[in-house]
This record gives C-alpha cells, structure tokens and sequence, in this order.
C-alpha cells in the first residue's frame, strides 16, 4: 500500500501544479495546458489535486464538466482504494486454521529452526532487492546486489547454515546422468543456479509436496515452489496469505515488490511443477557425510 499512497501524492501533486499552473498561464493570456491533458491527469487518480487547485485558484469552476469528471475521478480513485487495501491486506495461517509447520532441525545452532530461518533468509533477499542480472560468474556467486530467482533459493538456505551449491556440485558428480540440463559436462560456477538442475536435485534429495494451489494448508513458509513445464521460474513461500488463504511468493523476476500475492496467477499461468520442503534425505546426508540424527553446526561433517 505505501507504493498506492506514493502514487496518488505524485499524481494529485502534478494534477495540483498542472491546474494552478494553466490557471496562472490564464492570467497572463500565455500558452494553456489542454483540457484534455487536465483531465486525463484527474484520471490517473489525481481528481483531489485538481478539485483542491480549482477551490483554491478559482480554476474551471463555472465549467460543469469539469466538476462533475473530476467528482467522478475522485469517486472511483476512493473505489480502487478501498479495493486495493482489502485486495492487498495480510492474512496469517491461524486466520484459516492452518497450522505452521515448524521444522525439528535447526542446522546451524541458532536457536530458530531451519524452515524460519530460510524464510527469514528470503525476506531478507526480498528486502535488499538485488537488481535482476542473468550473467555468468567465475566461482559461481554473483555479487550481493545482483542476482535471478535462483540467487533467492540459495541465499534463503544459507541463512539456515545450508550450502546450496555444494549440495548441488555433489550431487552432479555422482550422478551426472540424472542432470539432463548439464548434458554430461558439469560446471560448478552456474550449474547450482539453473531451475532445471535444482529441480532434479530437489526431486532426489527433498521432500516433495502437493502441487495444488488450492491445497493451501500444504503450502508453508519457507517451502520451495517450482513453475513451468519447462522449468522456467523458482521462489519461495511467504508467512503472509492472501484472503483466499494463498500464500505470497518471494521471488525475483525484476519487478518491483519482491514479495508479493501471484502464487495463484503463476500456477494458472505457468502451472506449478515442484514444491518442496527442504529436508534433505538420509540417502543424501550419508552420501555427502552430514548426520542423519542430530544435524551439526555449519558444514560439519563425519
């Protein structure tokens, strides 16, 4: 809401100068703005700027059209409000009776459990809000002000302690023919940051849930969620639903809110095609030498 409230203080600000400015060009028998841009000005929601300008400059008033299309701009910028406020407002899990599943690791000791701190981790992501660049990076990780849908997955888990990119390097090396995005040559400085190649490793080594937008109980905070038959986009579930009781999704696909209410639009655009919750198998944690029991600190290994 606070990019509504900016944008309607810029737009009847500009609306307010525009009528002000066109009433002192009047006066001085100059150039005039048209009537048409004034009023296509009231339109983009600036109708109490140009009403507070033909009050106070004695602007337009005799001129009926003017008042009641800004009367009528006014109307239904207050509409669009009240709209976007109830669309917009947050709802919490208990608001639906949903329990918040909490996970029985807390892999780096400090003190939240693992899927709190890869949620904390998104919206830490989110609230940076590194600029969108899809580049190649020697080593592998891009600088912390840039960044694709990927970048939000592993930087969620480090937060926990968890080292996306070894995992995924490790797994490659063993079993390089399930990777089919690889293509028989491995390359450890991009290969953990392509949809394709997570969703195999997530498929092989996590715990896979419902695919079912509407199945909103099984969608939880920190859960990682999949789109496209192809593959093509990744983020991670909110702590805040909307009035459905859908969660919001923390992805970077450029735009400007980082942790927004499309979940169900991504599912009926591109269709879910994972979703996952991060506990790795024992399969996997005895291969790559974490504990199956109690897991250690950091990258502690046996």
């Amino acid at each position: 809401m606070k990019y509504v409230f900016l944008y309607y203080l810029i737009t009847n600000g500009l609306t307010f100068v525009a009528y002000y400015f066109d009433k002192r060009q009047a006066i001085k028998n100059h150039y005039r703005i048209s009537e048409k841009l004034l009023l296509f000005l009231s339109f983009l929601s600036g109708g109490v700027g140009a009403l507070l300008a033909m009050k106070i400059c004695h602007h337009k008033t005799t001129r009926k059209k003017f008042i009641y299309l800004n009367l009528l701009f006014l109307l239904l910028s207050l509409c669009l409000v009240i709209f976007l406020y109830f669309e917009g407002k947050h709802y919490q899990a208990s608001d639906f009776n949903i329990i918040t599943i909490k996970s029985e690791f807390d892999f780096n000791q400090n003190g939240i459990d693992d899927f709190t701190d890869i949620l904390n981790g998104a919206k830490k992501e989110a609230k940076s809000h590194p600029k969108y660049k899809s580049a190649y990076y020697a080593g592998g990780y891009p600088s912390d002000d840039e960044g694709v849908c990927t970048d939000t997955i592993w930087r969620a888990l480090k937060e926990a302690g968890y080292l996306l990119k070894d995992y995924v390097d490790f797994d490659i090396s063993r079993s390089i023919e399930s990777y089919p995005r690889v293509a028989g040559k491995q390359d450890k400085n991009i290969d953990f940051r392509r949809v394709k190649n997570l969703k195999v490793f997530f498929d092989r080594n996590t715990l896979s849930l419902s695919l079912d937008v509407h199945d909103i109980s099984s969608f939880q905070p920190g859960d990682i969620v999949i789109f496209g038959e192809d593959y093509n986009h990744i983020g991670i579930i909110s702590d805040i639903r909307n009035k459905k009781g859908i969660p919001y999704l923390i992805h970077n696909a450029g735009q400007l809110n980082r942790e927004e209410n499309v979940l169900f639009w991504y599912a009926k655009k591109n269709k879910i095609t994972g979703h996952y919750r991060f506990v790795l198998n024992d399969e996997f944690k005895k291969a790559y030498g974490l504990s199956t029991s109690v897991l250690p600190q950091e990258e502690n290994r046996e």
